[in-house]
Order: C-alpha cells, then structure tokens, then sequence
C-alpha cells in the first residue's frame, strides 16, 4: 500500500449509479474510502450523450460519469465494447494526472472490458446479484458471457451470499463470501415512526422493496393474509401490475409507494414485524437481503421464507429469524415474533447481531481480503466457507453473517441526488 499522503485508487465500476447511494455497493465505496481513494464509475445509460465529468462526493471519493456516443450503451454488445473503450481512455488520462497504484473493482459484468486498459496491479469481482436474471431471455448470454469474462479476470471473486458461489462460473480462486450488511447507526430503535401509519391497525407487518412477479412471492402474503384478516401487511416499495395482482381485494393489505432512504428507519419503526416473503427455489433465492439486518437493527423480528443465506441466523429456536415455506407455517412464524415483538431482552439481542452484521464490521473484513490480495501469490484469502459451517464453535468469519456471541446461539461467546429509493435487496 502507499503511504497515507498517497493512498491506492479503488476504481469501482458499479451496476447502480452513484445517486441510487442505498445499495451494498455505495456502502462497501465508503468504507474502502478510510484508506483508499475511490473512484465511483457509473454505468452507461441507455440515452446517448457525450457529457461526463468527475467530482468529489464525499471524503477520498470521486464520482465519474462516463460517456455514452450511442444508445443502449451496455445492451448491445459492439455498443458496450466501444462505450468501455471511450471511458477506459477518458479515465486513464483523469488517474495519470493522479499517480497511485491503482485496483479495479467491477460489480457490473458488462464492464468486464475495461480490464487491462487502467494500469490496474488486481482486479476484484464484487457478485452482489446475477444480472444475467434480470434480463429478458434474447438478452441473457449478453450478460453471461460478461459474467463469464468478469470472474475469470478477478484476482478475487467476492460474493454477497454464501448461496452465489456455486451459480458462478471458474475463477481463478474460490470465491470468498462477503455477506452483506446494514448501518445500524442509520437504522436505530430511537426516533419517530412514520406518521402515516397511524391509522393502520395493528399488528403490522412490514415489508420495504419491489413488489414484482420476479422475487416477491405475493400468492404467500395473500394466503397468510385471507388467513389471518386481524393483521395489517404494510407493502413499502415500487410494485408491477403482476407482482401486486394476487394481492387486489384484500382489505388489509395497504401498498405504498417507495420512500426515501432516510426514512425508512421510520416505516420499520411503525411496524410490529418485519417480512421478507422472497420466492425460492427459481432465480432470487440466492440473495442475501440486507434488509434482514435492517430490519433486525430497529428492533423487530424477522419473518422469511428458507432462503439458504438466512439459514445460519435461524438455526436456532431462538434466532432472530424465523424461516417459513408454506402458509401455515408462516402463520405460526409470525405469531411467534408477534409474540415475543417488544420483549426488552430479544429486542436487544436483535440489534446486536444487526451490530455484529453492520457495514463497519465488513470493511474490516474487506480490508483484510485487500491486505492478502496485495501480499501476493499464496497469502490469498480463503474460499468461501473456509471460516467453518454454522454452528461450529469458532467465530463466524467473512463467510457466513455474524452473531454477537460467535454463534447461532447467541450464548456468551444501484451526492446532491433525487430521493434514493428503498432498499430492494
């Protein structure tokens, strides 16, 4: 590493812009700003335009906006090729007048062509989702193929959930799971709760995040909602037409439009549970949500269906997380948390573990992943897994979500932007 007076360059090329500021990637940008200089790169849009420009956003962070000649700047291949190319050579002219050794970052498959073109001494691929999902069917060996390129040029190969590893294609090493995490300074128990939840009876259920056809399983809240006609289910977030269809007519379920970041501390405070009613078994369940941590760093239980990457946090009877599969058993989960929602002791250990899980916490782990990488050959870090399995007795590493006490047990040991929209992953 160089010194302070010079630190190294992260050159991350990100998936989400910078002015979206609520996703894993804004926050791992910050913590990697404490010793490094970042340079947040934007993806290109889909509208032509030739402006760009870099600016300061924030302590030892720089936000560039690259160009874009022509339209669809990453969808069509020979597009994405030219439009990587334009930004390789812009950038490198801006870093030259900036010496440092620098690393490239890249979250966004699609830019996988930028490497070699930045003078860059390591590559780190950052799997936060599978982007080639997202995408319509005639698009998606588009971005496979730049998946398949990204991977095999990291130096080390991140991913967001212990679940995501065996979907990605050979790396050069095994990938090393870096969960996601929260900002429980952010989300705290203290404060208002939003003022128009007010007229809502209670309990209430809350859910902040896309309402679609893709991940949000809305057949599973119908069912528990027809069940249980008593509980209010608060649906905060952007919805489509098909995603909200098997929920019309049901009088208590209420779906808001997405809020601002800043205050959704505020809705999770007006509400009695928190759900994450994801679909598994298809495309989506293998993501690691961080608004589980969200969720748990205000105060409230969590309710999810078996999504392998929350399996360790509701290993235990007492966890914070209870996972359930069919109606029934959803029910059940949430009149547990129901129960035990504002007993003072749970209450307190829900926070803990959303401390132990928060994004101060992974930049610490991330710092060391960057100090092995930088050692050289044979010093790298561990593949994914290598901290133990869940309930091993030694404490849970990068792999796997972390617990105050060092077990599932608890026991003793996408800068001046529009409103960022809730958190949907």
């Amino acid at each position: 590493m160089a010194d302070r007076a010079d630190p190294d360059w992260v050159l991350m090329f990100s998936g989400s812009p910078w002015r979206a500021a609520a996703h894993r990637q804004h926050a791992l940008a910050r913590q990697l700003a404490a010793d490094h200089r970042v340079l947040f790169v934007d993806p290109p849009g889909n509208r032509p335009h030739w402006r760009c420009g870099v600016r300061p956003v924030a302590d030892s962070i720089w936000h560039a906006v690259p160009p874009s000649p022509l339209p669809y700047g990453r969808q069509l291949p020979p597009v994405n090729q030219l439009t990587r190319r334009l930004t390789s050579t812009w950038l490198r002219r801006w870093l030259d007048r900036r010496p440092g050794p620098r690393l490239l970052w890249l979250d966004e498959d699609l830019a996988a062509p930028v490497v070699g073109e930045l003078g860059e001494r390591a590559v780190v691929y950052d799997a936060t989702d599978l982007d080639w999902t997202f995408t319509r069917r005639w698009n998606r060996w588009h971005l496979r193929r730049g998946l398949r390129d990204a991977v095999g040029a990291a130096d080390l190969v991140l991913a967001s959930s212990s679940a995501l590893p065996e979907r990605l294609p050979p790396s050069r090493r095994p990938a090393v799971v870096l969960p996601n995490g929260c900002d429980p300074d952010r989300f705290t128990p203290d404060g208002p709760s939003a003022s128009w939840l007010d007229r809502l009876p209670r309990p209430r259920l809350g859910y902040l995040g896309a309402i679609d056809s893709r991940a949000f399983d809305a057949e599973l809240v119908a069912g528990v909602a027809r069940s249980r006609p008593d509980w209010t289910f608060v649906l905060v977030g952007p919805a489509t037409p098909a995603g909200y269809a098997p929920l019309r007519g049901l009088a208590n379920v209420r779906l808001f439009d997405a809020v601002p970041y800043a205050d959704a501390p505020a809705v999770l405070r007006g509400c009695d549970v928190g759900l994450i009613p994801y679909r598994v078994g298809g495309l989506i369940d293998y993501v690691h949500p961080k608004k589980c941590y969200e969720y748990l760093a205000v105060g409230k239980p969590v309710v999810a269906t078996p999504l392998p990457a929350l399996a360790r946090l509701a290993a235990s009877a007492a966890g914070p997380v209870r996972l359930a599969g069919d109606v029934p058993a959803f029910v059940a989960a949430v009149s547990a948390a129901l129960r035990e929602a504002h007993h003072p002791d749970e209450f307190a250990r829900r926070r803990a573990v959303a401390v132990a899980n928060s994004w101060s916490v992974r930049g610490d782990q991330l710092r060391g992943l960057l100090t092995e990488l930088s050692a050289g050959p044979g010093t790298g870090p561990e593949p994914a897994g290598s901290s133990g399995p869940a309930g091993s007795s030694g404490p849970a590493g990068p792999s796997e979500p972390s617990w105050p006490g060092g077990g599932p047990s608890g026991g003793a040991a996408r800068p001046g932007a529009p409103a960022e929209p809730v958190v949907t992953r």
